[in-house]
């Protein structure tokens, strides 16, 4: 049976060194560097727990980002919620709101905007589900406007995610999908009454969703009918086996098969 996890998500920045230093500030650590040229990369995360989020530059990037209306928030976990606030505001970010706790949800939230004025979503819950209350930061799900719900569900389920939350909020229909065993998580939100297309801009880049048979899974989501934007292939410069899908929206989707490095 194929399996499949979610990897990193990329988003475009406009200054790659000062952006990763930010996420560096709030905890986490990078742990790749990537030039191919025309887009210099670099990858933040807490290598021990969560997912990881993929920094991307284009280096003709001229002005500033087109941030569309596709990419809502990116959560950052934490077991200090103050602390992370104070650090993020004294590295530049801007305030949105403060730290305060829900009424309802055990959660404290405070949110802040990055210094390419991507939304962050800072949250301490009381008591973590997995009894952690010593890890200082990782990243938990990044959330990407949809316009339906369900048929997007369907979509990452074909890929082999499970859907593990849904929330109605006023505003909004949400779900969360994963493999519960390995990967980061996406978090899905219909605005129930924004129904514009959902547009890219210049910031969306792609999503990318590991696994363990790049050709199978390209396959399947094809024979279920959804879009290939690339067949697999594999590129000299790394060992992987790749492809690319559109989600219902055209959310960018990269499927990754790793191979062992040759002897």
């Amino acid at each position: 049976m194929t399996t499949a996890w979610v990897g990193q998500y990329c988003l475009y920045v406009l200054d790659l060194d000062e952006s990763t230093a930010f996420y560096e500030t709030l905890g986490l650590k990078n742990t790749s560097r990537t030039d191919l040229g025309e887009i210099k990369e670099s990858i933040v995360e807490n290598p021990e727990k969560g997912g990881k989020f993929q920094l991307a530059q284009r280096v003709d990037q001229d002005g500033p980002l087109d941030m569309g209306n596709a990419f809502w928030k990116l959560y950052v976990a934490t077991n200090d919620i103050d602390k992370l606030f104070n650090d993020a505001v004294a590295a530049g970010a801007d305030v949105v709101s403060e730290p305060t706790r829900s009424d309802q949800w055990p959660m404290s939230v405070g949110f802040v905007k990055d210094p390419n004025g991507y939304l962050v979503e800072f949250t301490q819950r009381h008591p973590w589900k997995d009894g952690d209350n010593t890890t200082y930061t990782w990243l938990n799900q990044y959330c990407i406007y949809v316009s339906d719900l369900d048929a997007t569900i369907a979509f990452y389920e074909a890929l082999g995610l499970t859907c593990t939350s849904r929330t109605d909020i006023p505003a909004h229909k949400e779900a969360i999908l994963e493999n519960t065993e390995s990967g980061g998580k996406i978090q899905l939100a219909q605005e129930l009454k924004n129904h514009a297309p959902i547009a890219m801009g210049t910031s969306m880049w792609k999503l990318y969703i590991n696994t363990d048979d790049c050709k199978t899974l390209h396959k399947k989501a094809v024979d279920a009918g959804y879009t290939s934007v690339m067949d697999p292939f594999q590129p000299g410069r790394w060992p992987v086996t790749m492809s690319f899908l559109a989600d219902p929206d055209g959310y960018q989707i990269e499927l990754v098969e790793r191979h062992s490095e040759p002897e």
